[in-house]
């Protein structure tokens, strides 16, 4: 069998008060694509942070090609052969793709430190080439170049180092779904071309279909390590959260004839474009499209981010909404799709962000009331189980699912009627999901009427009273609480509605 090209033995990382990694040990062989997979928070960005010379372990060994190695940064890490690509490209929009792969690289300037132009241009082509990139003009500037494009220039960097070793954070996160497929034809050109990659993803469908082999963490410790075809989707979710996840979605008791909260009629999507629909108190309403449907712009215009004609009813009582700051007032809150744009402000506390929405309300005067604000703040921490040491904790270290939950919790605190929620789950680990489900759920049986859009079809499935099913602009069918699979979802949401109702 081949000799590892890169093993980590003991890998122990201690932060004040936290030990993040426990006796970690891990084995890359080349060609290989290993998977490595845990709840947010269970060690993965640690380890990976370690690997690529962010920080230091504690305790532990860490040998390259036989050789036991330090990494004093990223930089020194990248020179001796292990280079990341992180989730968020990060690349000068500025610069062309050629400049991106070489920037600062002193083998591209000549004696008088002229860059050498035509040998970076040669240079990065080859490179582009040789992962798929055939298609891509390294001359041209990254902006005007696709998401696709642009990972595969980042790859092309990493390799530019004579990387062994390839850490790829969450690849598809950034890319589209008709792009993935382009991402695996290049990971699979890099496998046979020697390079171990360690594939770092949340996405269950990916790991089964691009990876090797697994390695679970949890709570900063390895579980195990397997061949890909040893393990299922559900012992996987074992393994990660230490317990069999039987139902991820609550059993949704059905309520009849319940008030109608909001009311849409003829609501413009764009200038030819009108959907019309209900939502009932305690309501889950899910909107299921294909990108460019609308099912984004129906929350963008509910919220007053964009302007438009049509009818809305809050409570039987007509209103206008052109401003978030009107939808805030009649009582409606939105959860965005991207939380780190435009959900959280990530230098900010846990109880700072719960409380910006509401500071008015937490005010005495001119000086906010800190007790009110703290004893909100640890309402909802309590309430959305938020797994923090504190409320004081900066939300830039939280996982990706308790980040999440402070998105909700800032809006719950506002006391809404309406939730509109648009990717919930987007980045979060599948023990996270369950929560946030869980929370949702329970959000209903309060009263709360929810609208939900995603683009995940088993949660719209498992957690909507209703889907209404948007294509091209329009509402072309509408299912109840357990009528519709995946398929049949996918195909309604990709042609119209003809007759008989079939396609």
């Amino acid at each position: 069998m081949t000799h590892p090209v890169l093993t980590m033995e003991g890998i122990s990382k201690e932060f004040p008060g936290v030990k993040a990694l426990s006796n970690v040990g891990f084995e890359l062989y080349p060609g290989e694509v290993h998977a490595l997979m845990g709840e947010n928070g269970a060690g993965k960005s640690t380890l990976m942070k370690v690997l690529s010379g962010v920080y230091s372990p504690t305790q532990g060994k860490i040998r390259l090609k036989d050789q036991e190695v330090t990494f004093r940064n990223p930089l020194d890490a990248q020179r001796q052969g292990v280079s990341i690509i992180h989730q968020e490209f990060n690349l000068f929009s500025n610069l062309s793709a050629a400049e991106n792969i070489f920037i600062d690289r002193p083998e591209m300037k000549d004696r008088f430190g002229r860059i050498r132009w035509s040998k970076m241009y040669e240079e990065a082509q080859r490179l582009v080439d040789s992962i798929g990139g055939g298609e891509i003009d390294v001359r041209k500037e990254v902006r005007h170049l696709g998401v696709h494009s642009q990972q595969v220039i980042e790859i092309a960097k990493a390799l530019s180092f004579q990387a062994d070793v390839l850490i790829m954070d969450e690849p598809s996160a950034a890319l589209p779904e008709n792009e993935v497929k382009k991402m695996f034809d290049v990971v699979n050109r890099l496998r046979a071309q020697g390079v171990a990659i360690v594939y770092v993803s949340h996405r269950m469908k990916e790991i089964f279909e691009i990876a090797d082999k697994v390695t679970v963490l949890r709570d900063g410790a390895k579980i195990d390590t397997r061949m890909i075809g040893e393990v299922t989707e559900q012992s996987l979710i074992q393994m990660m959260v230490g317990k069999a996840v039987g139902q991820l979605y609550p059993v949704r008791e059905q309520q009849q004839d319940q008030e109608v909260v909001l009311q849409v009629k003829e609501l413009s999507l764009d200038s030819t474009h009108r959907v019309s629909f209900e939502l009932r108190r305690g309501e889950i309403l899910g909107l299921f499209g294909v990108p460019g449907s609308g099912t984004h712009t129906i929350a963008e215009r509910l919220f007053g981010l964009k302007r438009g004609t049509g009818a809305i009813s809050i409570h039987g009582a007509a209103v206008k909404i052109n401003s978030p700051s009107e939808a805030k007032a009649k009582k409606i809150a939105y959860v965005p799709p991207d939380r780190h744009r435009q959900g959280i402000i990530k230098p900010m506390s846990i109880r700072q962000n719960l409380s910006i929405p509401i500071l008015p309300q937490l005010s005495k005067g001119l000086v906010l009331d800190e007790a009110r604000i703290k004893q909100m703040s640890g309402e909802y921490m309590e309430k959305l189980r938020i797994k923090a040491p504190s409320d004081g904790q900066s939300v830039d270290f939280l996982s990706g699912g308790n980040q999440q939950k402070v998105v909700i919790g800032k809006w719950l605190a506002a006391h809404p009627d309406i939730l509109i929620l648009e990717e919930p789950t987007r980045g979060v680990d599948v023990g996270a999901k369950a929560e946030i489900y869980s929370i949702i759920d329970q959000l209903a049986q309060e009263g709360l009427s929810i609208l939900l859009i995603s683009s995940e079809m088993p949660e719209v499935i498992g957690l909507s009273d209703r889907i209404l099913v948007l294509y091209k602009g329009e509402i072309v069918h509408e299912f109840a609480h357990g009528e519709a699979d995946q398929e049949q979802l996918l195909q309604r949401a990709s042609h119209p509605l003809i007759e008989g109702g079939t396609l």
